[in-house]
């Protein structure tokens, strides 16, 4: 399995007609656990939670795979060696948009750089760990509960990725679909400790079933 790592039912679609794949195919939506291994065997994530008392970080593996058939990279008229190859993709930003579902506050949408070399060979058995909040999203959250608000906010998340083939074509995912609903329950550590990294990647804990946990700092 490899994991691209720089850095709820699942929903995947297509906007608008299409008469092919994307270059940059997503599928399902894993979860990480605390050292970043994304385990594709089990159950795909069916929806996502995040207390921002005690994380500002939604991550979330999704399988990501090339649809480019592979080429042979040729200089004149004679390939080149060394595992050369015109069909990779080169990911460099994240899109994301967000849904606000019933009542709350509109979340702005988000581009950010991410970067990794998609290529041709990488199957729906690769991952990428995307973190689904982007910062004008962080703000817009903040800017609401930190004035009164207190029911949760579900949003539909959707994303894309957004690369260059080797020549320098343009390129971008399918766009995925994937709620999430962020709340704010006041979860502070007792005075003397701090919260343990119990959380997707060494997060603090508070996305999904990873509760946060209190520690008393390491002596130095």
């Amino acid at each position: 399995m490899k994991n691209f790592y720089l850095a709820v039912p699942l929903a995947l679609a297509m906007t608008g007609c299409v008469d092919s794949a994307p270059d940059i195919q997503l599928f399902n939506a894993f979860i990480p656990d605390g050292s970043c291994a994304v385990n594709q065997s089990g159950v795909a994530s069916p929806g996502g939670s995040l207390d921002l008392s005690t994380s500002g970080r939604y991550l979330a593996a999704f399988q990501v795979r090339n649809s480019l058939s592979a080429q042979e990279v040729v200089v004149g008229e004679a390939p080149v060696t060394g595992g050369g190859d015109e069909s990779s993709i080169y990911v460099n930003n994240v899109e994301l948009n967000y849904e606000t579902q019933g009542t709350g506050p509109t979340l702005r949408s988000d581009v950010y750089p991410y970067y990794f070399n998609l290529p041709a060979n990488a199957t729906q058995s690769s991952s990428a760990v995307l973190d689904l909040l982007g910062a004008n999203a962080s703000a817009d959250l903040a800017a609401y509960f930190g004035g009164g608000g207190t029911a949760p906010v579900s949003v539909v998340v959707r994303l894309k990725l957004i690369g260059k083939t080797v020549n320098g074509k343009s390129t971008e995912s399918n766009e995925a679909t994937y709620p999430v609903t962020f709340y704010h329950s006041g979860f502070t550590c007792p005075a003397g400790t701090q919260l343990e990294p119990t959380g997707p990647c060494g997060l603090p804990g508070g996305q999904d079933g990873f509760p946060p946990e209190c520690t008393e700092p390491e002596e130095t």
